[in-house]
């Protein structure tokens, strides 16, 4: 049950850039060429081209699977997990796997189709393929959790453009109205409120008259987390975090130093990860 609830966590969800692709693609042709795996040793033709066409076939599929499939699945999960990527992974190695098999038996079987074959084909690339991967996702999750979990943490990307107004309840002085995006933190500090925000490219700072669960209540917004009895955050603008479930250290761009995230507010960070 527990490596279920594992397995259900957040992955971050990536596309591969094309020259990643590419990488891929020609490092298929180069294996099949040099070390002819399948009976390939047996191909009379022209092994340099018919390796490429391997190369192609996995660049035409790992294309698609990449910019048209995965995004496609994205959209019908609540959310990308480790259990997802896995899936992801195993349905792209077999799909590759099927896809050579018809080209191999094309060029070297004269377009016969032996599903004996195909099997052993598929149990061999599971092996040499998938396990490699799934064990590469676990050591990649492993290594967000222990210092990116910002690639984790959910982020809303649509209201950029929202208007904040934080209230100022010293009279005399007007309240802050800023975007989004452009909001950093906000620190307790005594009976006011230190807003830390971005005017340009500049950093600001204006002290408030408030007090932050005041300000927590004016900044009502799945992007801004209040991590901590003096702190309140804007989840877009985490860098990079480490701890566990005894607290956290956040690092914010455009602050250089960490902020809090305390034990009372560690499970409610944890469920923007998990």
């Amino acid at each position: 049950m527990k490596d279920i609830r594992y397995l259900q966590r957040k992955y971050p969800f990536v596309k591969h850039k094309i020259d990643s692709i590419l990488l891929i693609s020609i490092g298929i042709s180069m294996i099949l060429y040099i070390f002819q795996p399948f009976s390939f040793d047996l191909y009379q033709g022209n092994k340099i081209e018919a390796s490429l066409g391997f190369g192609f076939v996995t660049f035409i599929c790992l294309f698609v699977f990449n910019y048209a499939i995965k995004k496609k699945i994205a959209k019908t999960l609540k959310k990308w997990t480790i259990l997802s990527e896995i899936m992801y992974i195993i349905g792209l190695v077999l799909s590759i796997t099927i896809l050579n098999y018809i080209y191999f038996s094309i060029i070297l079987m004269n377009f016969s189709f032996n599903i004996i074959i195909l099997l052993y084909v598929s149990y061999f690339t599971f092996f040499i393929g998938s396990i490699p991967a799934i064990i590469l996702v676990l050591i990649k999750y492993n290594r967000f959790l222990n210092g990116q979990l910002n690639s984790l943490v959910d982020k809303k990307d649509e209201d950029y453009e929202l208007d904040l107004t934080i209230i100022n309840h010293l009279t005399k002085e007007k309240d802050l109205t800023i975007k989004l995006n452009d909001f950093i933190f906000a620190e307790a500090d005594k009976n006011n409120v230190t807003v830390c925000y971005l005017e340009g490219e500049e950093l600001k700072n204006k002290s408030i008259r408030a007090t932050i669960s005041q300000v927590q209540d004016d900044l009502s917004h799945p992007n801004l987390f209040r991590c901590h009895r003096s702190y309140i955050v804007n989840l877009n603008k985490i860098e990079s975090a480490k701890g566990n479930s005894n607290g956290y250290q956040i690092k914010l761009k455009h602050y250089r130093k960490e902020l809090p995230v305390s034990r009372k507010y560690a499970d409610e960070f944890k469920s923007y990860i998990y």
